[in-house]
């Protein structure tokens, strides 16, 4: 009765270190998901800086050109009253 008894024990000691190790597996898998996740998110909000930069840009650029045309316009009027 003895040795089935220790026989039991040895038995729920292996499926306890299993358990252990299956559940170290699982933990390390659920860090690097949020990892991963934690990094898309990241990049999404990259992409949504870089686009609101790109906006800015276009704008600024338009902008610049208008002062430019009315450089050229003024230039073109001053010489025509002289």
């Amino acid at each position: 009765m003895a040795a089935r008894q220790q026989q039991q024990i040895e038995n729920q000691q292996q499926m306890l270190v299993a358990k252990e190790q299956r559940l170290r597996y699982l933990k390390q898998q659920e860090r690097r998901q949020q990892q991963s996740v934690s990094e898309s998110e990241k990049l999404q909000k990259l992409k949504e800086r870089v686009e609101t930069q790109e906006t800015k840009l276009k704008k600024i650029r338009a902008m610049r050109g208008q002062v430019d045309y009315s450089k050229i316009m003024n230039g073109n009027l001053c010489m025509q009253n002289s």
